[in-house]
């Protein structure tokens, strides 16, 4: 092709697409296409050049929108109330400032290909904008403040309505319906695109032409600046990608963080009851799996479950049957491998080599036939058992993959996604402190004893309980719209031990075949997936006649005879306080309990050492060592009145903790633990934690495959695994709390150490937090434990909180709780307003005094403040 046929071709694709007038979506008006005849005739360099200059045309388009649409008509004076100047400014940081370096650049790019011909330049032109200072700081600039403009748009939309419905009208009237946010991204994802360009343009570039030198030099001077902002661009893309995945599938809320990477997805078959499959889609993060449902005909993605990683496990293949198939496939692999590479070889012979070809070819195609019979034979290949670590116990899934490479693919991304999950944790940032809530003292000597949230559409509220060995003392601690302490009033005329929150039941889930779940589990315990119905009867006479031989005369002197009849009453979540003196006091949990009594009273003849609701029954364990069973009755509320009793332990051993696990009761009686099946009531497991019987177990909690507890008086915390229960390992927290308390005095230092215990243990989002009766808080990142481990490959750190308390730490608890937001215009292809929940974590801590241990020595107040028992908030 000549010079100038080439030229004149070229000219007329300039005129197809790169006028400049304004119009009705974003100031661009398409012209008609290049005629195909025109087309076919350029080489292909020529065609990587138009499309070099067509994507940086849209991109300016794109800059221009953001300039024209969105930054001048914020900023003008008829639109002041939408969002502040300051801000609009902070979100088109470096926009203005990009457009007119692009348009400068594109400009340039429109004269050399107006002047086109085989041995027209570009490289040059890449170099002298690529090369200048005030463009890559520019770019820099404009990287690191990405996310803090997502912040405020998000912020923006979630308080100013105004701002929302302006977003959302500008989405509608771009002609490819992008959202600000989706042009935002433009700029970060720009600069790896000309790499790309770059180098598919030297692909076609003769070394020879003049062009190639300017192209190569072009090319590692983009690399190099590439590198400069990479980590904050691949940060960006893949929060975006986030965000698309999460606007496909419906239900899906808070799937963007900054700790989240998107692995892959894949389509699979999964077990849907009646011994059926159905087709579902995995999407593998690095902290979770998504399974979805997807419909054919709308296809709409739909989210019936997310697992943790850390709560899932291969299930390893054990029939050996199974394992010699999967070696002959890798064999059968290996042998097609080596004899591709024979064949290639053989091509440099110099003599004939016929009759070798022909073996070669007829051994590749047995081979490959024998390859494919092993793949297609056995469908175990393809298929991977998961186990699900639940509330209700260890849960089978059964994935069916469409190859058994895809299979392999999988699980080797998984193991990785794990093992990385597993040594990131002693990388996570330490606890926001968010404030220190003083309760003032309304009788000498109150200390806490313990707390627990409510729960129910009033979640919002914490009931903190203290004692001074004759009254008990309820305050509620109220979080919104700032942790202010709301109450403080006496309840008994006793020590309260415990204390735990119980929900209401929800009527739109009761029928008279029981119960529905989306999650449905066959008799092997086997997670399916989206079964027509799923009922559980209730209970038969027979069964409940079976259930009530448990019942061996409870000591149970109801003070009000009334059962929880009324819908409106059965409904309401309740407040379970144990006292000293063996009585339950029932509160619902929206009572103001300065003007309210209890609702219910229960009287026992020991005291309630602990309570924990589980399965839709309450759990008391009594000083004497006996476990007391409360039961919902026919219409929804506690029978009362003929509670069951379990002899679990004994007078000298009771029941001092208990906790639930893989839908068993764990109890802690002296320095044993019993593990209860909740709907025989035996005990099915008892192991010892320690040969003295004067140090019991005096706290207990329970993650994944781990068991964390403290003995009495003591300040090492052990671990076992809860399913083979052995020892797994002991951390000594003498060093981390003497570390903490390097700035106090030496005195208090010596002393605090020298009567070191553990006090309280909380486990909450992978991290094991550890009250000290020194007042120091320390966490620990939880290890991953398998259903197999048999000791941990490494001790977990143990760090210390900065802030403490001054006297012991009485309590940990933690509160989560969801707020509804408005959330506009998320996705390019979402319009209408979203009501999005946003899911809050909250750690507490109750104790005598406050302390910031980095200056515990300088601190005027913190003598004033011991005598003063603090709440302490953290963000996690």
């Amino acid at each position: 092709m000549s010079a100038g046929n080439s030229r004149r071709d070229l000219r007329l694709k300039l005129e197809g697409c790169s006028t400049f007038d304004d119009s009705e979506d974003e100031g661009v008006q398409e012209q008609p296409p290049i005629p195909s005849d025109a087309l076919s005739s350029l080489d292909t360099r020529t065609h990587v050049v138009v499309e070099l200059y067509d994507t940086e045309r849209s991109y300016v388009e794109s800059l221009q929108v953001l300039v024209t649409k969105y930054l001048e008509p914020l900023k003008n004076p008829e639109n002041a109330g939408l969002l502040d100047t300051a801000l609009v400014d902070e979100i088109f940081l470096q926009v203005p400032a990009l457009l007119s370096h692009h348009q400068v650049f594109l400009e340039d790019l429109k004269k050399r290909l107006e002047h086109w011909d085989l041995k027209q330049k570009l490289g040059d032109v890449f170099l002298e904008m690529f090369s200048k200072p005030d463009v890559i700081e520019t770019y820099t600039s404009y990287v690191n403040n990405w996310k803090r403009a997502r912040e405020i748009i998000k912020n923006a939309q979630q308080s100013k309505p105004a701002f929302s419905r302006f977003l959302e009208a500008m989405a509608r009237e771009h002609k490819g319906k992008l959202a600000l946010d989706s042009l935002l991204i433009k700029p970060i994802q720009k600069f790896p695109k000309y790499e790309l360009l770059l180098q598919r343009l030297l692909k076609h570039t003769d070394p020879s032409h003049p062009d190639h030198a300017l192209l190569i030099s072009a090319q590692r001077e983009i690399h190099e600046q590439l590198l400069k902002i990479n980590c904050t661009e691949r940060e960006a893309v893949e929060l975006e990608q986030l965000r698309e995945i999460e606007g496909l599938i419906d239900g899906l809320m808070e799937l963007v963080s900054n700790d989240r990477q998107y692995l892959r997805h894949d389509l699979v078959n999964m077990a849907a009851g009646g011994g059926t499959r159905k087709e579902r889609a995995l999407f593998l993060f690095s902290d979770l799996l998504l399974v979805t449902s997807i419909k054919r005909r709308s296809g709409t993605i739909k989210r019936p479950l997310t697992v943790p990683l850390q709560e899932l496990e291969i299930v390893r293949a054990k029939d050996e049957n199974l394992r010699q198939m999967l070696v002959e496939i890798e064999n059968l692999t290996e042998d097609i491998s080596l004899l591709n590479q024979i064949n290639d070889i053989s091509w440099s012979l110099h003599c004939s080599h016929s009759q070798l070809d022909e073996v070669l070819k007829e051994m590749l195609t047995n081979l490959n036939k024998q390859l494919v019979e092993q793949q297609n034979s056995d469908s175990q290949l393809s298929c991977l058992d998961l186990t699900l670590n639940t509330s209700n116990g260890l849960q089978n899934i059964s994935v069916m993959f469409l190859k058994p490479d895809k299979r392999a693919s999988w699980e080797e991304t998984f193991n990785d996604a794990k093992h990385k999950l597993a040594i990131s944790g002693d990388r996570r940032p330490s606890p926001e402190l968010v404030t220190a809530v003083p309760i003032r003292k309304t009788r000498a000597g109150l200390q806490f004893t313990c707390a627990a949230p409510t729960i129910g559409e009033n979640g919002k509220d914490v009931w903190v309980c203290n004692s001074d060995g004759y009254v008990g003392q309820v305050c509620i601690l109220s979080l919104e719209p700032e942790p202010t302490v709301t109450s403080c009033n006496g309840v008994c005329n006793a020590k309260i031990l415990c204390i735990t929150s119980v929900p209401g039941i929800n009527n739109s889930i009761i029928n008279d075949k029981g119960i529905h779940s989306s999650e449905i589990k066959d008799d092997q315990n086997t997670i399916q997936f989206d079964s027509s119905s799923s009922s559980e009867d209730d209970k038969s006479d027979s069964d409940e006649q079976e259930d009530n031989k448990y019942a061996v005369g409870a000591s149970v002197d109801p003070v009000a005879t009334e059962t929880l009849e009324e819908p409106s009453d059965v409904q309401q979540s309740t407040m379970w306080l144990g006292t000293e003196d063996g009585c339950i006091h029932i509160y619902n949990s929206s009572d103001n309990i300065r003007i309210k009594k209890n609702k219910y009273k229960l009287q026992h003849g020991s005291a309630i050492l602990s309570i924990i609701y589980l399965d839709n029954r309450v759990f008391v364990a009594l000083a004497n060592g006996d476990v007391i069973i409360y039961e919902r009755d026919q219409s929804g509320g506690w029978n009362t009145t003929t509670p069951l009793t379990v002899a679990v332990g004994s007078a000298t051993m009771p029941a001092s903790k208990m906790i639930p696990n893989a839908g068993k009761l764990w109890c802690a009686c002296g320095n044993t633990i019993k593990v209860i099946n909740i709907q025989t009531f035996a005990v099915e497991n008892v192991f010892t934690v320690n040969n003295d019987l004067n140090k019991p177990i005096t706290c207990i909690v329970i993650l994944g495959n781990g068991v964390w507890l403290s003995l009495q008086n003591s300040s090492l915390v052990k671990c076992y695994h809860a399913v083979s229960f052995e020892f797994l390992c002991e951390l000594n927290l003498a060093p981390a709390v003497t570390k903490m308390l390097t700035s106090c005095d030496d005195i208090i230092r010596q002393h605090k150490a020298a009567c070191l215990r553990v006090t309280s243990l909380l486990a909450c989002k992978d991290l094991l937090w550890i009250g000290t009766s020194a007042g120091v808080i320390l966490t620990v990142a939880l290890p991953h434990i398998a259903p197999s481990t048999v000791k941990l490959s490494s001790m977990p750190s143990i760090i210390g909180v900065p802030h403490g308390h001054t006297g012991h730490v009485r309590f940990l608890t933690n509160v989560e709780w969801h707020i509804s937001t408005l959330d506009v215009a998320r996705h390019s292809y979402k319009s209408k307003p979203e009501q999005r929940t946003i899911t809050r974590h909250l750690i507490i801590s109750g104790g005598d005094g406050y302390e910031d241990f980095r200056n515990a020595n300088l601190s005027e107040v913190a003598g004033r403040e011991d005598s003063t028992n603090h709440l302490l908030l953290w963000n996690i």
